[in-house]
């Protein structure tokens, strides 16, 4: 068992059933039409259930094979179909290029070597003009705690992942830094400090 396996190997969701409210904000208005929709670091599957429940075709990658047999247990058990892969998010080229209308990443932190992969796989694996959403915590969470890596490293600030962004030909629609309440099982326990981004690419 890795880590991430150890964590999640529970009867409970450590990080609860409900969707992240950025993204249940983001997409509680949208409409699909038959739009794909890929989740890196998914863990457990909260955020792929709510955006299959919508109708949107859902693709998730997680390192952790217990959250992959977690997030197929809970689409079982709410009636939806996912695709769960396993695979490490900081590989390069994890998916195939421009398939997907979304990509997704929510608190999906990783070692500061493998940010630069990251966020590649997040914009290559959009279709033209399709959009990328992530929320992580920033640096700042520290004096928080109320969740998220207690290594300063694996947290973020507005300007180094603009560095990661620019190598990308995007459209940067939001990326800003603010205090919000995130309640998501027991590891995500109240008022926050957290990065949001919306962008498209070009």
């Amino acid at each position: 068992m890795n880590h991430w396996d150890e964590k999640f190997d529970s009867d409970n969701y450590i990080y609860g059933e409900e969707a992240n409210e950025f993204v249940k904000n983001i997409f509680q208005t949208n409409t699909t039409n038959n739009q794909n929709i890929v989740l890196f670091a998914e863990g457990e599957g909260r955020n792929a259930i709510y955006l299959a429940q919508l109708g949107y075709d859902v693709t998730t990658y997680d390192m952790s094979k217990v959250g992959i047999d977690k997030q197929y247990k809970l689409a079982q058990e709410t009636g939806v179909s996912i695709k769960a892969n396993y695979g490490d998010i900081t590989q390069p080229d994890l998916t195939t290029q421009s398939t997907f209308d979304y990509s997704i990443n929510i608190f999906g932190h990783v070692p500061t070597e493998g940010k630069q992969a990251m966020f590649n796989n997040l914009i290559q694996s959009l279709v033209k003009n399709g959009h990328s959403y992530f929320e992580f915590y920033s640096i700042e969470q520290l004096k928080y705690r109320t969740g998220g890596p207690k290594d300063k490293t694996m947290l973020y600030e507005i300007d180094e992942i603009k560095h990661y962004l620019a190598q990308h030909a995007i459209r940067i629609h939001m990326l800003e830094k603010l205090e919000t309440y995130r309640y998501e099982g027991t590891k995500h326990t109240g008022l926050s400090s957290v990065i949001q981004g919306h962008i498209e690419k070009l």
